[in-house]
Formats: structure tokens, sequence, C-alpha cells
């Protein structure tokens, strides 16, 4: 004869909760890069930055939010009009990065894209404060002025500006301007 043996409730119950311990601690495990932290938010509230390695948050209670923490380069072309007028097409390049991480966790929107807005708008400004012939000097010597500008402008997004620099500055031509007066019929009958 044959005999199978079935799985008494109690043994059955504590393979079910073995699981479920296993299942929970393999959800609470957080790789956290070199470049970045990890904000724990336990029920919503702060509790802590944790730095790079294997981190353990509590299922269901905790949570985290992951914060780049490296310098990205932000290449940004905008439009600008000189203080005498003068319409430019403007390209920059600024290294901006998470200097904060609770802050950065904290914003409502994308701290990035709101820093690359900023960073736009504060660009634009530090352009319309000068002549275009001031404009070469801005970008050769313009480096620390900039990075002061934009450093405050990004600063409660939680991001710090390391290097801000307008790397080109285009000088469009104007439209109604025609670029050549040439008379083909006079060239033709002489």
């Amino acid at each position: 004869m044959e005999r199978t043996e079935v799985l008494t409730a109690p043994a059955a119950s504590l393979i079910v909760l073995g699981l479920l311990v296993v299942v929970g601690i393999a959800y609470g495990l957080h790789r956290v890069g070199a470049s970045e932290r990890l904000v724990v938010r336990r029920f919503g509230r702060t509790t802590g930055v944790r730095g790079p390695g294997l981190r353990f948050l509590i299922p269901f209670v905790d949570t985290g939010v992951r914060v780049p923490m490296g310098a990205q380069p932000h290449d940004i072309w905008f439009k600008a009009t000189t203080r005498d007028g003068v319409h430019v097409r403007v390209r920059a390049l600024a290294m901006m990065g998470a200097d904060d991480p609770v802050t950065y966790a904290a914003a409502a929107d994308a701290p990035s894209s709101a820093a690359r807005t900023v960073t736009e708008v504060a660009l634009r400004d530090a352009v319309a404060d000068r002549d275009l012939a001031d404009l070469p000097s801005l970008m050769a010597t313009g480096d620390d002025e900039l990075v002061r500008r934009v450093d405050e402008a990004v600063r409660p997004w939680g991001v710090a500006a390391s290097l801000v620099s307008i790397t080109d500055a285009l000088v469009p031509v104007r439209p109604e301007l025609p670029l050549c007066r040439c008379d083909t019929a006079g060239a033709s009958s002489g």
C-alpha cells in the first residue's frame, strides 16, 4: 500500500510564514549606488539619509527616494535679448548635482528639470545685463558670476552648480535685409 503524508496545519502555516518573511526581507533590501543617496521616509516623514551599499528598509513602513549625487552636465540653448536690444541665441554648459538630498527628495516636481529651467532664466538675466559688445567678456571670464547666479537660483531644489559657462552666442541675420542685391536683368542685356 502506498502511503501519502499530508502536511499538518501548523507545519503548513510555518512554511507560509517563512516564505512571507523571506519575501519581506527581499522586498526591504535596497542597493544604493556609489553616486547616490537614499532618503528614508517612515510614514511620509524623513528619518535619515543612507549612503552607498546594501540597505534595509522596513517593508510597508519605510520608503526610500534615490537621489543622484554626482554633477550632471546640462547643455542649455536659449534665446535672450542683450541690454542694447540685440536678440541672440545662446548655448551654455552647466554642471549641476544634488547638494542637499533631503531637499532634493522633498521637491514636488522633478528637481533637475526645474533647476535647468531656473538656470536658463538666470543666464537670460545675465545676458540681458550686458551689451552685445560685452558678451565675449562674459563668455571668457563669467564663470564665477554665472555660477553664483545659477547656484542662488537652484538652491531651493537642493541642487548646487559647480560650473556654468556660456560656450556660444549666435546673432541671427535679420530677415528683412536681403543677403545680396543682384540685378539679373542688367547683367544679361550687357
